[in-house]
């Protein structure tokens, strides 16, 4: 199988990623080949922690299989789930952590409601599981953190009460309520966005009409965009940034992120740059770039793009301010196993917790940006900023 892919253009490989199967194989090779290197082994029957995670599958939708990720170290539990912390580990690190969890797949209506409560928990709890077989090896996805095996499970039943935030209480049980204002009460409320992605992928938000379970990698793109475009109004109301060129960089596992803020109006190009050699790429740098502005969004439905343009808009919003943006993300042959989106989303709102470069010429600050990647990309501006011969 893998001799088969190395004869399909590798830049259907960067925009697939392993999940949109454009090659036309049921499964990605490159995948197949990562997933065979961990696991962990599923006890017949056994006590443990739910991350709380819960995979929600895409086969056959809408009759989707739902299964917890279901840890025997109610340690390991807390750090799969803890983004920062994962921030800080190395890949390796990262998928044994979540590649230890079982997937319990369940197989009777009355555990979903199980699960459903055990997802509304702010923390991990206990779940009593009986597995009956182990299904498959353990998942990985460049949107969909990894997870353990996957295997039938003949039973799942909550152990202990989960301790439920009041605000996801509220509007859980507030059937008239749509999704999208949903997820935006939750955000507002402090809430992060996995929650609110496990709830919506689990059928526990919106009108009670059209509640109905959403594959995960679905239902994270889905909170992405939907806090996206409410923050993207907020910040077409703010004023524009007047001030110096700002430059935030951060770097996680070969992927290196950069973020330019200009003066001017809202508008945002992505750049993604994957160097030769690496998880999706053969001897040829490939680069898919996406842009948006004021009246249109992205130009390609991408959920990485959807987790980068999330925590520039944040930032905006904290500096009460609209910026023409560029977001760079140059990955490398050292990033090795896809760990999920959620890494994108994490490393540039860890970005913007450092203090800027700052640069009062536009020359500088493309110099500083291109000594800083591998790549050689040209770097195109956005549309409207006003004469870009005060900036050279």
């Amino acid at each position: 199988m893998r001799g088969q892919l190395r004869d399909l253009p590798r830049s259907e490989c960067v925009i697939c990623k392993g999940y949109k199967r454009l090659c036309g194989l049921d499964r990605c090779p490159i995948i197949s080949d990562i997933m065979e290197r961990f696991g962990t082994k599923a006890e017949k029957s056994f006590l443990g922690a739910t991350p709380p995670f819960v995979l929600v599958g895409e086969y056959n939708y809408p009759n989707v299989r739902v299964g917890p990720a279901v840890a025997g170290d109610p340690e390991l539990a807390v750090k799969a789930e803890d983004h920062r912390f994962l921030l800080e580990r190395n890949l390796l690190e990262i998928a044994r952590i979540r590649t230890s969890h079982i997937i319990a797949k369940l197989s009777r209506e009355r555990d979903l409601e199980e699960i459903r409560l055990s997802s509304m928990s702010e923390r991990p709890v206990q779940l009593e599981v009986e597995i009956e077989k182990l299904k498959r090896k353990s998942f990985f996805d460049s949107i969909v953190p990894p997870v353990g095996p996957v295997a039938d499970a003949k039973s799942v039943k909550l152990s202990e009460e989960p301790k439920v935030p009041s605000k996801i209480e509220k509007v859980v049980y507030d059937t008239d309520l749509r999704a999208v204002d949903a997820v935006k009460e939750l955000y507002l409320s402090g809430i992060d966005v996995y929650h609110s992605t496990r709830l919506l992928s689990l059928g526990m938000l919106g009108a009670r009409e059209r509640r109905r379970l959403v594959p995960t990698r679905w239902s994270i793109t889905a909170v992405d965009s939907m806090l996206g475009d409410f923050l993207k109004r907020k910040v077409l109301e703010l004023p524009e940034y007047s001030g110096d060129i700002l430059l935030y960089k951060y770097e996680f596992n070969d992927n290196r992120y950069v973020v330019l803020l200009l003066p001017g109006v809202y508008q945002l190009k992505i750049a993604e740059v994957w160097l030769p050699r690496g998880l999706w790429t053969s001897d040829k740098e490939e680069v898919i770039t996406n842009y948006e502005n004021p009246v249109r969004g992205f130009e390609l439905m991408d959920g990485g793009h959807y987790a980068m343009r999330l925590p520039v808009l944040e930032h905006l919003i904290r500096m009460r301010r609209q910026a023409t943006c560029i977001a760079i993300r140059e990955i490398g042959p050292g990033y090795f196993i896809p760990v999920g989106n959620w890494q994108i989303r994490e490393s540039l709102r860890k970005a913007f917790l450092s203090e800027p470069e700052r640069y009062d010429s536009l020359r500088e600050a493309l110099s500083s940006i291109l000594s800083g990647l591998r790549s050689r990309i040209r770097i195109e501006i956005p549309r409207g900023i006003g004469r870009l011969d005060e900036f050279l």
